[in-house]
């Protein structure tokens, strides 16, 4: 299973957000950001991709990846 990165609304309820992600399968992994609104979650493609039409709670859900960026020079 694969890691995503969750966004949620402000004032989300964290406790209703968490029961969709484990009815859909899915593992929280990391909630150590969720006072920004994000927490990291374990779970297959497919409840991934159902995980936002069943919480309006949730913004955004992406995969957890390595972002890189290159500074351009001046």
């Amino acid at each position: 299973m694969q890691k995503y990165i969750v966004s949620l609304e402000p004032g989300a309820d964290y406790d209703a957000t968490k029961q969709a992600i484990e009815k859909q399968g899915g593992v929280i992994v990391d909630d150590s950001t969720r006072i920004l609104g994000m927490i990291t979650v374990q779970m297959s493609d497919e409840g991934a991709l159902s995980l936002k039409s069943l919480n309006d709670d949730i913004i955004s859900v992406e995969p957890d990846q390595k972002v890189s960026i290159q500074v351009a020079a001046a």
